[in-house]
């Protein structure tokens, strides 16, 4: 092993610069709730009361109880959102912030008005959205511990509601699973009366890519991008028509469960930027209202058949990011703290070394990337500002290295 440690440390003197990765966007300081003012009084000259500053929540409106869980609503224009009352503080903010901005962008995305008003129930912890699967979606105790085990997020269409675990999203921000399922909601105004035509990949691409274009959300469009392509490489791409029907898409779970959500949203990204103009989906879902499948709609937007489309997703996956086995950073899941990285291109479920060396520290661990060739990570906040060589290797052999600076809590640009 000592060749491979040599040869890491020349690489951090060695390694040419690499293009670098746009940082994160800083997200609105949230503002903080002021207390209510005590009235000033004297005795010679009374003053009215300061009027209290005001805050959007809780709204006047009664709150309510699932089971025996209390939950306050945030009265966000446009939605009833319904917080569970352990939750609190600088959560509140970043919860009301977010919906606000998820409707209006959402709808701006479909050019669309909302009909209905969505009902968002937020649970602090994975055993109270459990308890809201069975009361509000009336979910048996078996299928609320499947649906709990394998999201953190669901809507239900029947009832036009959305749970949210806040215990499994909070930490990653910007908070995307509540836009996701926001957009499953506009999908299914915007699609009727034909919502028949639409794919479940279309459904779930554009919700998945809807979380991948938040802003600050660039980590997630990184992931999107270079994961479909790790799929082309080890040939795991699963066919469009294996992925029309919501069985079809349901019956799909383990890694496949997960990468099926980056190749819909890689797809549909390519079929946005095929439509063009300032809005493509509004475009496409005019076309399904009228009774356009996808095929029709497709070929009558872009000029090109939809088996062109098709059957041109691998060569335009793999070609728009550089071959494998490589290494991407990307800014960090957790905000502006640390930086992530992502493995791709490599073997289905290949063991490697990764190893971190810097000035101050030298880390290694095995792993095992997805079948899909892939593996995301995280280098913590806590890891001291300076110069890092990452590296993958397999015995003495470096199979990808990257380069980057890290100062502080914030992400830089990578070499």
């Amino acid at each position: 092993m000592r060749a491979a440690v040599v040869a890491l440390a020349a690489l951090i003197v060695l390694q040419s610069c690499a293009a670098p990765i746009a940082t994160t966007t800083p997200s609105p300081a949230a503002t903080a709730v002021s207390a209510e003012p005590t009235p000033s009084v004297t005795t010679e000259t009374p003053r009215p009361p300061p009027v209290p500053t005001a805050t959007p929540f809780p709204c006047i409106s009664p709150q309510k109880v699932v089971a025996d869980i209390s939950l306050a609503n945030l009265c966000v224009p446009g939605a009833d959102l319904f917080v569970e009352a352990s939750i609190g503080g600088a959560d509140l903010h970043a919860l009301f912030d977010q919906v606000e901005l998820d409707l209006a962008d959402v709808q701006r995305e479909f050019a669309w008005t909302l009909r209905g008003r969505p009902t968002i129930d937020v649970f602090a912890t994975g055993a109270s959205y459990t308890t809201g699967l069975v009361q509000v979606f009336g979910y048996s105790g078996a299928t609320a511990a499947f649906v709990a085990d394998n999201s953190v997020s669901f809507f239900e269409p029947a009832l036009r509601t959305i749970l949210v675990n806040w215990e499994a999203v909070r930490e990653r921000r910007p908070i995307a699973a509540i836009r996701h399922e926001l957009t499953h909601y506009v999908t299914l105004e915007a699609c009727a009366p034909r919502c028949d035509l639409v794919p479940a990949w279309l459904n779930e691409g554009q919700a998945r890519l809807a979380e991948a274009t938040i802003p600050g959300g660039e980590w997630r469009l990184v992931r999107v991008r270079y994961e479909a392509a790790s799929m082309v490489a080890t040939k795991t791409l699963l066919p469009l028509s294996a992925l029309v029907s919501q069985i079809q898409w349901n019956n799909i779970t383990s890694w496949g469960g997960y990468y099926k959500y980056q190749e819909a949203a890689r797809a549909t990204e390519l079929l946005r930027g095929d439509i063009g103009g300032a809005q493509p989906i509004a475009q496409l879902y005019d076309r399904i209202r009228r009774g356009d499948g996808i095929a029709s709609a497709y070929a009558t937007l872009t000029g090109r058949t939809f088996d062109s489309f098709v059957s041109g997703l691998a060569s335009r996956f793999a070609d728009a990011v550089p071959a494998g086995p490589a290494i991407v950073m990307t800014p960090g899941p957790q905000a502006d703290h640390g930086l992530g990285y992502l493995l791709y291109g490599f073997g289905s479920e290949q063991k490697v070394t990764v190893r971190l060396v810097g000035k101050r520290i030298e880390e290694w661990e095995e792993v095992t990337v997805s079948p899909q060739g892939a593996q995301f990570s995280e280098i913590a906040d806590r890891y001291p500002p300076g110069t890092y060589v990452l590296a993958v290797t397999s015995g003495e052999t470096v199979i990808a290295s990257a380069k980057f600076e890290k100062r502080g809590g914030r992400p830089l640009s990578v070499d």
